[in-house]
């Protein structure tokens, strides 16, 4: 990247942005995925346990999304994966902050339609977003990219 361009500015604004949209995307998607699953299933589990793992879901594609935003393939296999497992856990870390500070409900099961709450795959995304631009700086600064 050449600094002291406007690349040096536009590049990182839309690797966040990128990286926001598709932990959204991937976070809905993990929660539909999680729904379906129990539906299929037959909600064998508590509703606590059943919660839980509808949040881990939704951190996981939230974080997977953000982390497609700042991902570089030409790093060591290491660095990808371990990156990679700090994004997801900064996506279900969102997940979880998202039901704390969204608006609260008390569903009797995961797939009514009211139970779902939104901040919780934004606050998904935005932990993801912000673990991503956090350490894709400091990769950034530190040069290990190569």
């Amino acid at each position: 990247m050449v600094d002291n361009s406007i690349y040096a500015w536009t590049v990182p604004l839309g690797r966040i942005i990128a990286g926001f949209l598709v932990g959204v995307m991937l976070g809905i998607i993990g929660g539909w995925l999680a729904v379906i699953i129990y539906a299929m299933v037959g909600f064998p589990w508590s509703m606590e346990v059943q919660r839980n793992l509808y949040l881990i879901w939704i951190g996981t594609g939230a974080g997977a999304g953000a982390y497609s935003g700042w991902m570089n393939l030409n790093a060591r296999k290491y660095l990808i994966f371990g990156l990679a497992f700090v994004v997801i856990a900064g996506g279900v870390a969102g997940a979880y902050l998202g039901l704390v500070y969204g608006s609260i409900t008390d569903p009797t099961y995961l797939g009514k339609r009211y139970s779902i709450d939104s901040a919780i795959h934004f606050g998904a995304a935005i932990g993801g977003i912000i673990t991503a631009t956090v350490l894709g700086g400091f990769k950034h600064l530190l040069k290990l990219d190569n």
